[in-house]
């Protein structure tokens, strides 16, 4: 018999159990070392124990995997929370064999994360509220809400209402921004949040959905779920009551087309808030919900064991889901949790034994719970106990059918919330279906007053029955003189108690240890005294002022009267700390003094002085300082300690933080064999998932191998690039800068070239695939390394961007270059405050370009003109007569290509290979382009045909036609041939202006008149007059003004107005630039 194995417990657990029973499958349950008592253990025809307690016990992994395993099952199934939406989990199971009764992987992976669920939705025109689009930092939320009002802060990871929270006011956002991203990440393990804005006086409206991975999507109708305490929910209705039919329509066909977008498999929940006819998305859960009973109650349809079919491999066809199934009535379910309510209504977890447990029955009721009489609940696992549902033909019998299933519904021992549910349930709003998602908060103070006049039915109590006297409440009476109480500082349960009457304790002894918030807390006597009462029992619960132990004050042997908080004199860890001081000072000696010599005797600085003229003075924080090579005796004391060569941190440029990877050549020359590759692969993981820059200071080998590992290790390895994943991905995900600070072999020379910009210092920074004596024993070329990969051999190939004289111009080369691009692919780049007029109008424009068409000119001090005065900063030194840079227009980064004219007109293989990168640039970190054409074409001749010129002029003009950042053009002179045609995209909406200099076509008619009057001048008695002849008739319909005349060209202007005018144009196209944040269209490639 097919086994399924149950990773969860409670109710969700009895729930599926009994789906998989009636489908003829056996099954396993599991529980943690403290909950064998629990319900769920009894309906599994096996139960597996998992080692640890609470819900921990419930998310390792490893463990389930194992009794899974052990037991034989072929699937697993999650339930909902725990492990259900965990897509590192749900690919294990795939890659031990199991099938994982859920989505994919990819599908968790996506929903999972809110910001990318937020992205699939804008990606296919849903409507989502207005948000960031990226984790968001305290500034940036505060940003946010000084724009938008009052916002809600989101946990990126998670749900069920947890890291989320209202803020009505900038006064109240640090507090709450600190509580969301502590409870996010003591839920998820993620504190990431970001924000959305408020949408007050909305419904919370769900659709569920089931999908067979084939693209086949059904719907199974909607759910309200607008009654909600704190953004979890209470009370959920099915189908939503007063909802217009054509809005129910057009929210289930989004629903649909969402899930069918991404071929979802299995079951899935597609929520949305709902204000008026207007509707947004807001998340996805890919699992089953807690709600899904009321969906069952009307459509007829057993949801679990759909799911579970369909992860066995059944289609919607074989289940019964081509289409979606007819609603019967009204369901409505009510979660009653075990909780008491303080007096302003904020509800307090209780846990405890259950006196008794008599759930309701009858006509149209249905009761999923775990509870039982004797059974003790516990505070380290959620406070739901069951589930009330209840249906009937119309709304309002519905609503009445589980109000009286509630009152019938007896709990015992242990407080819960029925009585709140009640009074929801007779509010008039509820009753008419008119509500929103604030009706609680609204009518709190109402729904306190009614909860303390309900009543339910409790049934008599069976003859003989009693309260056990251990059960019996302590009284410690009140406070007196001589006599101390001491209170139980928190809400929590009572791990231990170290104390019985009669025992006498100085002050600060342990009386019990307390655990609350996943913590122990040890709670001591607050002075010297014999305990006279105990109040606590290990196991049980107690609420936060409860008074727990009584204490005569003094007496012999109590010792003296003391403030029990005072801390020992001695530090608990004094000498851990001073042998992590000890070790970073080691760290710090880098390779010795004799090798920092020889490293500064070759005028080269250490890696220490070169992160410190990187970053902002102060602001580099390292990681991993302590990694090291270590050798012990055999008592375990260090003999030897050599840190790792690679040196990885975090920093600050010009205020904005980045990751610093740097290798040290002072150990090892940067060789693989003493590196700790996982430090180098941490900090490229690090600076993706933080979307940080990285800048990667490279000497040497920079984590490659060395043939001495393989005698080292007894075997050769198969070589695999360290952290060449990330390496890759952060291409198309943040900036990133490699600079050659010394010879950069393999690897290292990979990683140089992996980047956005690479930089080498001449004279001590080289860059070859294999050094000197590899490189003798191969090709018995007898080389330096100068001569090898120095800077004259990489002067114009396209190897590097940047050849700089000195280490401090490296530095100051990979600041300014960063200040111009945005931390990540989701930011926008950063606008500066400019002092340079926009209206500057610079009259050596007018005389900038020469008449005479074949004399050249200089750019510099027309890119000084137009763009912010210091603000060009020259980007690729490769690219021949093509001039690549960044620059700033009234503070806004942009791209710059134009031509220097004294180095030619025509587009090189290199001036190619240099516009693709500035393009590629641009366009992933979305820096509008501004061309200031002067292009008479690309390249001819046979020394341009044998290097393939025209396939990288292809490739230039096919990056400029795929980027969709906007796109500017200054006409300076010729616009020629294909590489004048594609000097931007003339196919978009792209402003151009020219200057009265300007003059295109297809070809020059130099050249272009024996090329296309071939014949007539072949006919000529005189060549050289004919020649003269078609010139001046081309002179006739050559004028600019002759173009303008037919649109030809958008305008003709005075050059000296060419920086107002983009300036102007910058500030329309940083409007439109947050449109395309994100990753860009294709992946980067060096």
């Amino acid at each position: 018999m097919t086994t399924i194995l149950i990773a969860n417990r409670g109710e969700i657990a009895i729930r599926i159990a009994r789906a998989a029973r009636e489908l003829g499958l056996a099954t396993v349950g599991v529980h943690a070392a403290d909950d064998a008592a629990s319900l769920h253990t009894r309906y599994v025809d096996q139960a597996r124990a998992l080692p640890g307690e609470g819900a921990a016990a419930y998310l390792d992994q490893d463990a389930i995997l194992a009794a899974a395993r052990e037991t034989g099952a072929a699937a697993v199934h999650p339930g909902y929370g725990f492990l259900s939406e965990n897509a590192d989990f749900a690919a294990r199971c795939a890659a031990a064999g199991l099938i994982f009764i859920g989505p994919s992987s990819d599908a968790l992976a996506l929903f999972g994360d809110k910001i990318s669920a937020r992205r699939l939705a804008e990606s296919a025109a849903v409507p989502v509220v207005p948000g960031t689009s990226r984790p968001t930092t305290l500034e940036e939320a505060r940003s946010f809400a000084a724009t938008h009002g009052a916002v809600m802060l989101k946990a990126i990871a998670g749900g069920g209402g947890r890291g989320m929270r209202a803020v009505q006011s900038l006064q109240e956002i640090d507090e709450a921004f600190a509580r969301c991203s502590s409870e996010a990440r003591q839920a998820f393990g993620n504190g990431d949040l970001y924000v959305e804005k408020l949408l007050p006086a909305a419904r919370h409206i769900e659709v569920q959905v089931v999908g067979d991975g084939t693209g086949d999507i059904c719907h199974l109708w909607e759910r309200d779920c607008t009654v909600q305490r704190r953004h979890q929910k209470l009370v959920e209705i099915a189908p939503a009551p007063a909802l217009a039919q054509a809005l129910r329509e057009r929210i289930l066909a989004v629903a649909v087309k969402l899930a069918a977008q991404v071929r979802y498999a299995g079951l899935g929940t597609f929520e949305f808030l709902v204000r008026g006819d207007e509707f947004w998305f807001i998340e996805a859960n890919p699992r089953l919900q807690v709600e899904h009973t009321i969906t069952e109650e009307v459509t007829g349809v057993d949801l679990v064991q759909a799911q579970i079919r369909i992860a066995f491999g059944a289609r919607l066809t074989d289940v019964g889901l081509a289409v979606p199934p007819a609603v019967q009535g009204f369901a409505v379910q009510a979660r009653v949790n075990l909780e008491q309510l303080l007096p302003d209504g904020t509800p307090v977890p209780r846990a405890g034994r259950l006196s008794a447990y008599t759930p309701p029955s009858g006509p149209h009721v249905r009761v999923d719970g775990y509870g039982y009489a004797t059974y003790t609940t516990s505070l380290r696992y959620d406070s739901l106990l069951a589930k009330v549902i209840a249906r009937g033909r119309s709304y309002e019998r519905a609503l009445d059918n589980v109000a009286q299933a509630l009152r019938e519904f007896h709990i015992g021992g242990v407080p819960t919330n029925i009585p709140l549910l009640l009074s929801i349930l007779d509010l008039p709003a509820v009753k008419a279906g008119g509500f929103d998602t604030s009706l609680v908060a609204e009518n709190l103070p109402a729904l306190l007053a009614a909860s303390n006049k309900q009543t339910t039915i409790v049934p008599p109590a069976a003859p003989g029955e009693e309260t056990p006297a251990d059960e019996a409440p302590v009284d410690l009476g009140e406070a007196e003189e001589g006599i101390a109480l001491v209170t139980a500082p928190m809400h929590g349960m009572v791990v231990s108690v170290a104390v019985r009457p009669g025992d006498v304790v100085p002050a600060g002894a342990s009386l019990m240890v307390l655990e609350a918030m996943k913590m122990e807390h040890v709670v001591r006597a607050p002075v010297g005294g014999t305990v006279l009462a105990v109040a606590a029992v290990a196991g049980g619960v107690v609420a936060e002022g409860a008074r727990v132990f009584r204490i005569r004050i003094g007496g012999e042997g109590a010792g003296d009267i003391a403030d029990a908080t005072a801390q020992p004199k001695e530090p608990v860890w004094a000498r851990e700390v001073e042998e992590i001081a000890r070790r970073r000072q080691l760290t710090r000696g880098m390779g010795g003094p004799a090798k920092l010599a020889r490293q500064k005797a070759e005028g080269k600085r250490n890696v220490r002085e070169r992160i410190d003229a990187l970053v902002d003075p102060g602001s580099f924080s390292e990681i991993g300082p302590l990694t090291a090579f270590v050798g012990y005796d055999e008592n375990g004391a260090m003999t030897s300690y050599a840190p790792a060569n690679f040196v990885a941190g975090t920093g600050r440029v010009n205020g904005r933080k980045i990751v610093v990877g740097a290798d040290d050549f002072t150990l090892r020359a940067g060789s693989g064999d003493a590196a700790i590759h996982e430090k180098q692969i941490f900090s490229e993981h690090y600076a993706g998932q933080m979307r940080l820059p990285i800048v990667r200071l490279l000497d040497g080998a920079s984590g490659g191998g060395s043939v001495k590992m393989a005698l080292e290790q007894g075997f050769h390895y198969l070589p695999v690039n360290p952290g060449w994943d990330a390496v890759v991905e952060n291409l198309s995900l943040v900036p990133v800068v490699a600079a050659a600070l010394g010879p950069t072999v393999g690897l290292g020379a990979a990683r140089l070239v992996m980047s956005h910009l690479a930089i080498m210092v001449a004279g001590i920074g080289q860059v070859f695939t294999a050094g000197p004596p590899i490189v003798l024993s191969a090709t018995r070329e007898n080389l330096n390394k100068e001569e090898l990969g120095g800077a004259e051999i990489h002067r114009n190939n396209g190897m590097v961007e940047r050849l700089v004289a000195s280490e401090a111009e490296a530095a100051d080369v990979a600041r300014r270059f960063l200040s111009y691009l945005p931390s990540s692919v989701f930011e926008l780049p950063p606008v500066t405050t400019s002092a340079d007029p926009c209206d500057r109008s610079e009259e050596g424009l007018l005389s900038a370009i020469p008449r005479h068409e074949r004399q050249p000119y200089a750019i510099t001090p027309i890119l000084d003109a137009v763009f912010d005065a210091g603000s060009v900063f020259a980007y690729a030194d490769y690219g021949g007569s093509i001039v690549t840079a960044l620059a700033r227009l009234d503070g806004h980064p942009v791209g710059v290509i134009a031509t220097d004219p004294m180095k030619g007109a025509t587009m090189t293989a290199e001036g190619a290979m240099a516009a693709t990168r500035l393009v590629d640039l641009c366009e992933t970190f979305h820096l509008p382009l501004v061309s200031l054409t002067d292009q008479a074409g690309v390249s001819i001749g046979s020394i341009a045909e044998r290097r393939g010129t025209i396939r990288y002029g292809a490739r230039a003009i096919t990056a400029i036609y795929q980027a969709r950042v906007p796109q500017a053009e200054l006409v300076l002179r010729r616009v020629f041939g294909v590489g004048g045609a594609g000097a931007v995209n003339r196919h978009r909406a792209n402003r151009s202006w020219c200057w009265p200099s300007g003059t295109w076509g297809s070809l020059p008619q130099q050249g272009g008149i024996e090329a296309a009057f071939r014949a007539e001048l072949a006919a000529a008695t005189d060549r050289e007059a004919a020649i003269a002849r078609i010139a001046r008739r081309l002179e006739a319909v050559g004028s600019p003004f002759r173009t303008a005349e037919h649109f030809g060209v958008q305008d003709i202007i005075d050059p000296r107005e060419s920086r107002a005018l983009l300036c102007d144009w910058v500030k329309d196209a940083y409007r439109v630039l947050p449109e395309l944040l994100g990753r860009p269209s294709f992946g980067m490639r060096p």
